[in-house]
Formats: C-alpha cells, sequence, structure tokens
C-alpha cells in the first residue's frame, strides 16, 4: 500500500472535483479550516469516502468531525497506512 501525503490527498480531490479544486491544495493550505477552502461537510464526507475506497482506511463520524484541515486529515489517514520502504 503507498503512503498518504498531500500527492495523494491531491489526487483524492481531483477525483471527487475532476481537477478543478486540487490545483488549489499545497503546503500552505494544509492548516487551512476545510470551510475556509470552501468544502462544506459534504464535500469533506465524499473524500472521506474515496480515502476509505482507495486506501482502505474507514473514517468514522466522530473522528471526521474532528478533521477540520486537510493536514490533519492527511496526519489521520497516513497513521494507518503502512509507509512504503
Amino acid at each position: 500500500m503507498a503512503d498518504f501525503t498531500l500527492k495523494e490527498f491531491r489526487e483524492i480531490v481531483a477525483q471527487c472535483f475532476e481537477n478543478s479544486e486540487a490545483d488549489e491544495l499545497d503546503q500552505a493550505a494544509l492548516g487551512t479550516e476545510f470551510s475556509d477552502l470552501g468544502y462544506d461537510s459534504l464535500v469533506v464526507y465524499e473524500i472521506a469516502m474515496r480515502i476509505k475506497d482507495d486506501y482502505g482506511v474507514p473514517i468514522p463520524d466522530e473522528a471526521l468531525d474532528e478533521l477540520r484541515t486537510p493536514g490533519a486529515l492527511i496526519d489521520y489517514v497516513a497513521s494507518f497506512v503502512p509507509v512504503t520502504p
């Protein structure tokens, strides 16, 4: 299984939004709240479902409520995805 970094997060967002939103995600956006990026709870839920489908990491609703930034979500998923050598 692959690592989960900003690159993989951007790929997930690109799949969900046909590349239009992924271009805006960079290192500076990692600490920005999803709501400030224009992502409502349904958008974040869709991203979480895609992560579950692609990486096998389920994100419970309670955890998703606490993961308010791309950086927090990436760190959460990365803690479950084994690092490849």
